[in-house]
């Protein structure tokens, strides 16, 4: 009992894993209100144990010091984030794009169009869903910050989780390029043939979002105003805005029509589609886990 009479909350058990999953979820969750540059300051270890619901004991005997669990922490930011629930996004605005491509879809040149306007779209909710993101703003103040780091062995953590990052980014990128591509009937065009051509492009493209995405914090209408245009030989007019065009031209001007590839229905094109964010979710898996991370993060 407390002094009020009422029953004291007891903390749940978990597993050593368990608790430090859970104190760094709270914590990023902590600094996703407030940003980083204020919030880390003001991030005191036993306000977040306890809004964890943790064992105090446990959480101690993971990080002993404030200063443990803070370099933890800046390398839990420095793995960025996606932009969660973008793939259900897609998979709808693409089963509408094939819908009102239907007439055209089977010949080459309805092809291309549909593979623009799929590029268009994609980067639209990506674009949007990122920069709307406070995980991915702390991930960008901390790829700012990471040089002014005073310990030398938490920078080094956090560069090196950092480079994880984008290195999960470029081949998360490359995969759903790769296989778009495949889908419709395209490959890349010389010299990019070479083994790691669609590498290029995703880093690339990666490289030019974070820049469009840094500077639409201080111009949001940077991703919002648009100009309707016939887009890179389309027959057909959409809304672009301007990081949506030159992210699609660093995909599209690295590809040309396969000679040799066939042409998939429109029902067996959609659910090919629908399965490019899980495609891209396991590549980046595959690229490397982050030195020091927490399992399961």
């Amino acid at each position: 009992m407390d002094h009020g009479g009422q029953p004291t909350r007891r903390p749940r058990r978990f597993t050593d894993e368990q608790t430090a999953r859970q104190v760094l979820d709270t914590a990023l969750a902590m600094l996703a209100e407030e940003g980083i540059s204020v919030g880390l300051e003001r991030l005191r270890f036993e306000d977040v144990i306890r809004a964890a619901g943790v064992s105090r004991s446990s959480a101690y005997r993971r990080w002993p010091s404030r200063d443990a669990f803070v370099a933890d922490v800046l390398v839990e930011l420095a793995q960025g984030t996606g932009a969660p629930g973008i793939g259900a996004v897609i998979e709808r605005r693409a089963a509408d794009a094939i819908a009102s491509h239907a007439g055209r879809a089977t010949d080459l040149a309805g092809r291309r169009d549909l593979f623009i306007e799929m590029v268009r779209l994609t980067f639209e909710i990506d674009l949007a869903a990122t920069v709307a993101s406070a995980e991915f703003r702390s991930y960008l103040a901390l790829r700012a910050a990471v040089a002014g780091v005073d310990s030398a062995s938490v920078r080094e953590r956090v560069a090196g989780a950092l480079a994880v990052s984008e290195r999960r980014t470029v081949a998360r990128g490359a995969a759903i390029i790769a296989r778009a591509a495949e889908l419709f009937g395209l490959r890349l065009v010389a010299p990019l043939t070479a083994p790691g051509g669609f590498e290029v492009v995703a880093r690339g493209v990666a490289a030019a979002s974070v820049g469009f995405i840094v500077s639409a914090q201080t111009d949001p209408g940077l991703l919002t105003t648009t100009r309707d245009v016939a887009a890179y030989g389309s027959a057909r007019t959409a809304s672009w805005s301007v990081p949506v065009y030159v992210l699609a031209g660093l995909v599209l001007q690295h590809l040309e029509p396969d000679p040799d590839a066939g042409v998939l229905p429109a029902e067996e094109l959609l659910a090919a589609l629908a399965g490019l964010v899980g495609l891209g979710d396991e590549a980046a898996a595959a690229a490397g886990a982050v030195p020091g991370g927490v399992s399961g993060s």
